[in-house]
């Protein structure tokens, strides 16, 4: 008896241990979206996957966007990286070759998660050298062409031939008044990846690619200069000081009524919505007879190797990105492209126009050595509107890129 009362007692004692043990705590980093950290819609969506999954919370931090990378790399480094994170597509070569993701390719196997549900660009990004290393989460698109509609009218101009290299240049000059504070196109080449974007939506759109398939610099050729030559060619119609002009410089000369074009992604809408601007947009622009493709921004979900939660950290994964979750936890749009077209439905102008963007678009270069390759780009870029010859630029970047490995 008194060994049935000591075994009794023994188990009462462990049982909130136990019950601890049950309990899985997930760390899970984000982009901060608010002052306060996490939007209402990602908090109650938090609330949610814990009601769905009873034996797993989930703890959440947030960092402001000029210190998320440098947080996380310390944090792989340090033995202390979160179970799951958001991660900058351009961010994400690097934390695989790096070995800090994990390969989730039989996960989405198994789970039935395909490229299919996702934007194919937003697909891409998620993959390095063959493998999953993580699940699109949000996603936008550099560049549409937002226009005023009151000054297109005024200069009698179709605003759909802006859909083309010839169309937008023609409209560029027409817009173009100097004396009158007016200018055709915002044009800018600040260091910072809204230039390196931008024009590579121009280069993408003539056909070119930043790198090739075996990892070399591709800006020299044919297409790729022709590109940048175009770009150069709309110089005299963009407002002075392009050097440090960046997309939100841009945006405001739009809201003032003193610029015809500004390039940026649908992510401008909400802003355009609230002004007093009569606005409308174009997916891009390309030569004649080509399609307009766009450039992609946005985040991925990974999940950490050193996670003790691996099969925890993927079902939230799987949770934040199912069509009837992503479009409530997003602030872009949602990469599970049901839930965009629900999301673009409710949330922006024209979205079946946005949602062909969308499906042409493509990611940036996926490699480890990206944000060098950005750097190089932004001094092409600067180059260029410099008034230096569009080859020997690109010449000279690919010099640079090439050296990198």
């Amino acid at each position: 008896m008194k060994k049935l009362l000591l075994a009794a007692t023994m188990l009462a004692g462990l049982t909130p241990v136990a019950f601890a043990q049950d309990t899985i705590t997930l760390k899970f980093w984000d982009n901060q979206q608010t002052e306060s950290g996490l939007s209402q819609y990602q908090q109650e969506a938090v609330k949610r996957f814990e009601a769905e999954n009873p034996g797993i919370k989930v703890e959440v931090t947030t960092i402001p966007y000029p210190e998320f990378q440098q947080r996380l790399l310390t944090a792989v480094q340090g033995g202390n990286a979160p179970d799951v994170s958001t991660v900058d597509q351009i961010w994400q070569g690097a934390f695989a070759e790096a070995g800090a993701i994990a390969d989730l390719d039989e996960q989405a196997k198994a789970a039935g998660l395909t490229k299919d549900g996702f934007f194919k660009g937003a697909w891409d990004s998620a993959n390095y050298n063959g493998k999953l290393y993580g699940v699109p989460f949000n996603v936008d698109v550099w560049q549409f062409s937002f226009l005023n509609n009151a000054l297109f009218k005024e200069a009698g101009i179709d605003p759909a031939s802006i859909t083309t290299f010839d169309g937008l240049k023609a409209a560029a000059e027409k817009l173009t008044d100097p004396a009158k504070g007016k200018y055709g196109v915002g044009l800018f080449g600040h260091k910072g990846e809204d230039t390196v974007v931008v024009m590579n939506s121009f280069i993408f759109s003539n056909g070119g690619k930043v790198l090739d398939a075996d990892g070399k610099c591709a800006l020299d050729s044919k297409e790729s200069v022709e590109a940048l030559a175009y770009l150069q060619s709309l110089v005299p119609f963009a407002p002075k000081g392009i050097l440090n002009a960046s997309s939100g410089d841009m945006r405001e000369l739009f809201l003032n009524g003193s610029l015809g074009v500004e390039f940026w992604p649908a992510l401008e809408q909400p802003t355009l919505q609230k002004s007093k601007i009569d606005w409308g947009f174009e997916n891009g622009t390309a030569p004649a007879g080509k399609t307009a493709v766009g450039t992609y921004g946005g985040w991925n979900l990974v999940v950490y190797k050193s996670s003790p939660h691996q099969e925890a950290a993927w079902k939230f994964i799987q949770f934040l990105t199912r069509e009837d979750v992503n479009g409530a936890v997003v602030d872009l749009i949602p990469a599970n492209v049901k839930a965009a077209k629900t999301f673009l439905d409710a949330n922006r102008k024209g979205a079946d126009k946005i949602m062909t963007h969308l499906g042409n678009a493509q990611p940036r270069p996926l490699s480890a050595r990206y944000l060098e390759v950005s750097d190089i780009e932004v001094t092409l870029a600067q180059d260029v509107y410099s008034g230096a010859d569009p080859a020997e630029a690109a010449k000279k970047a690919c010099a640079a890129i090439n050296g990198l490995n």
